[in-house]
């Protein structure tokens, strides 16, 4: 894998797998239908390079009204079906709504899926008002800010958790802003744990 920051952008250069182009699909719909959103957790450090087995992408999508969903479930339906409903209005008021999330998956494919929640707390709103642009082989996708995901990852706590954690630290240590890392550490309560792993 080859990493470049010009500032503002990461560039992943690195060979795609059917996993990525199935993510990069999604979210191509998604920009088409007009929906804001950011990749998070696991799938975080599989694009900068992490191998490691997943068979869901998280993502949060902007909290938005039922007739612009209309639109998204239209443009999802085109490639992809949702694995909980069939029916945008019980998707929307039975489980974005009520803070469930939705699987959606490739048509006939339950593996891999895309669990999709409404960003419903101010951390998920800064989540994606500050997403991390990563250019995937010339396609851009909205990350978690790393000064955010390293730490949550951390107080998740299992053994690939951690390893998400100390794998995103290592290959992007010197483009973070230390300073809001620092303080999701602390907010987060890993003060150890960063000690520990993030050297």
């Amino acid at each position: 894998m080859e990493l470049k920051f010009d500032g503002r952008i990461f560039c992943v250069s690195r060979p795609e797998t059917e996993f990525d182009v199935f993510v990069k699909d999604f979210v191509s719909m998604l920009e088409k239908a007009g929906v804001k959103y950011v990749i998070v957790s696991g799938y975080v450090a599989i694009l900068f390079g992490r191998s490691r087995n997943s068979e869901d992408v998280d993502v949060l999508i902007d909290d938005v009204a039922f007739g612009r969903f209309e639109r998204l479930w239209a443009e999802a339906s085109r490639l992809f079906e949702c694995i909980n409903s069939s029916n945008p209005k019980d998707a929307f008021d039975n489980y974005l709504s009520s803070g469930l999330a939705l699987r959606f998956s490739a048509k006939g494919r339950p593996i891999p899926n895309m669990e999709v929640k409404f960003a419903k707390t101010e951390l998920d709103a800064w989540t994606i008002s500050n997403a991390v642009k990563v250019n995937l082989n010339g396609l851009l996708l909205n990350t978690s800010p790393l000064e955010l995901q390293i730490p949550y990852k951390l107080y998740l706590g299992s053994f690939k958790d951690i390893e998400d954690a100390k794998h995103l630290w290592l290959v992007t240590k010197n483009h973070l802003d230390k300073r809001v890392l620092d303080s999701f550490i602390g907010q987060m309560g890993v003060k150890k744990e960063a000690a520990k792993w993030l050297v």
